[in-house]
């Protein structure tokens, strides 16, 4: 078996970068990029990775039934409440936001550990007002992710940009375009089933070898 080796750069560290279509020599590339992570991975991370996003579903799940809606309402105010919040805080904020509209309260009626326009989103999200649609690709795929499991839906968020390109990007410099999103996607849907994994799974552990071996890309 072939070895990879983590060579890390930090070519452009402040340059706003932006991912476009890749080439087939470009999508080889990545794909090492990510062997690399994986390799990186202890068993522990395997294991957390296996089950973070079943995890995270059961909590959709039984949010939903608590409030009598769907694991997807649920997993949408999720995501509109996840920038800069914890992911403890995130899920607490979650069922606050269920709470209150369950006992006729305005989003201003509350506070969460987000930005006042995630907040007042997440109301409109709970509420069935507006949708999370493909026209967002991670907010969209990490919304199914969590709702349903779906396999065919893969979050690609900063972490796995900086895995894919062995850079460490800052998350204010960096984006996909639709086309690169469809393509990394695809590619992480089959490096994991290559080893018996689903997308999710698959990007789990990258996500979580990718920030335990930070201090390594810097």
């Amino acid at each position: 078996m072939e070895n990879y080796y983590c060579n890390f750069s930090t070519n452009a560290f402040n340059k706003y970068y932006i991912m476009r279509k890749q080439t087939k020599s470009e999508l080889r590339k990545i794909s090492k990029n990510l062997d690399c992570f994986f390799n990186l991975a202890t068993d522990e991370e395997i294991k957390q990775g296996k089950k973070w996003y079943k995890l995270a579903n059961q909590f959709c799940i039984d949010t939903a039934n608590e409030y009598k809606t769907t694991p997807l309402h649920v997993a949408s105010v999720v995501s509109a409440l996840s920038p800069r919040n914890r992911w403890s805080q995130n899920l607490v904020d979650a069922k606050k936001v269920f709470k209150a509209i369950s006992e006729g309260k305005e989003a201003e009626q509350i506070k969460v550990c987000t930005f006042h326009k995630n907040k007042f989103k997440a109301f409109e999200l709970a509420k069935g007002n507006i949708f999370i649609t493909e026209d967002s690709p991670k907010t969209f795929n990490f919304v199914r992710n969590i709702a349903h499991l779906d396999p065919t839906a893969v979050t690609i968020d900063i972490w796995h940009i900086r895995a894919c390109l062995k850079q460490f990007k800052s998350i204010g410099s960096a984006q996909i375009g639709k086309v690169a999103y469809k393509q990394i996607k695809a590619l992480t849907i089959k490096k994991a089933q290559k080893l018996g994994l689903t997308g999710y799974e698959y990007q789990a552990i990258i996500w979580l070898a990718t920030q335990n071996n930070i201090n390594n890309l810097k």
